[in-house]
């Protein structure tokens, strides 16, 4: 009997300590905590619900490039393109400071601003033009005050927020790509240097006509090329781009002739109301 209690209790002994070693089901035996697999599938929710979807490139000229090589296409893997997002309203379009060249010159003469005609927005020589090749030292017509200023004068004088760079057209013909990239990089450091917490975004030029008058020394396979110079300047510059040109070309390469004035050159209202959406629906949004 003795014996029989000895055994029993050396077995008991035993168990108590597999016990302690293994601890309860379930238990990690290295000292953690396991997880269940819904535990797993909780985690992996939560953090798929943290990470917002990947952006949608707007690839809508596509075929265009495919079917005219002649134009330089679009690098849509580039980091600098705005993709696709949800309309930003109105609001947006409030915020921006347009630096431009005579084609958005008539979102002023159109009226196309919340301030319409009175609008402080349009940046831009007093004949309501500039041309690249020849914007240092160049006076602007400061829209808030009517004081003619140089650019960087009136962008130290104003901070503007945010502004949409919409210059080339006018220097593209004559103007090659040392030149052009190296005037265009002048004034985003000027802008920089005179308000350094103003958000650059750099616009496409925007296609034209063969009905416009000087074809042939400025047509969209120029402008194609320029635009891709603009592009590479704002990964270079680490900011956004804005890829305006492929709302308005057509099948043929050429702007939509519904969308273009007469002289081939400009876009009517029409084709800048087409232009305002897709800033609306390209919106810059700071990293995070």
């Amino acid at each position: 009997m003795k014996k029989f209690t000895a055994l029993f209790l050396i077995f008991v002994f035993i168990l108590s300590a597999a016990g302690c070693a293994f601890g309860p089901a379930g238990a990690d035996p290295t000292g953690g905590t396991t997880t269940s697999p819904a535990d797993d599938i909780t985690t992996a929710t939560e953090t798929e619900a943290e990470t917002d979807p990947p952006a949608e490139v707007d690839r809508r000229a596509a075929e265009v490039y495919i079917n005219h090589p002649e134009l330089t296409p679009v690098d849509y893997g580039s980091p600098a393109l705005l993709p696709i997002s949800e309309d930003a309203g109105q609001e947006y379009i409030d915020n921006i400071t347009f630096l431009c060249d005579s084609p958005f010159y008539w979102l002023k003469l159109y009226g196309l601003l919340s301030d319409g005609y009175d609008t402080t927005q349009v940046w831009t020589g007093p004949e309501g033009t500039m041309t690249l090749a020849y914007l240092r030292g160049f006076g602007i017509l400061d829209p808030i005050d009517g004081v003619e200023r140089t650019i960087p004068e009136a962008v130290a004088a104003h901070k503007p927020p945010f502004i949409l760079i919409t210059v080339g057209i006018n220097g593209v013909s004559f103007m090659d790509e040392a030149y052009f990239r190296t005037e265009y990089q002048n004034l985003i450091d000027e802008i920089r240097t005179n308000s350094p917490d103003t958000v650059i975004v750099l616009q496409s030029i925007l296609p034209i006509s063969p009905a416009y008058r000087n074809w042939g020394d400025i047509t969209n396979v120029t402008i194609t090329a320029a635009n891709a110079w603009i592009l590479r300047l704002a990964e270079e510059n680490g900011l956004k781009y804005l890829d305006s040109f492929s709302c308005l070309v057509g099948e043929d390469g050429n702007i939509r002739p519904e969308l273009v004035m007469k002289d081939g050159l400009h876009a009517n209202e029409a084709g800048l109301k087409l232009v305002l959406e897709y800033i609306r629906t390209h919106a810059y949004k700071p990293e995070k």
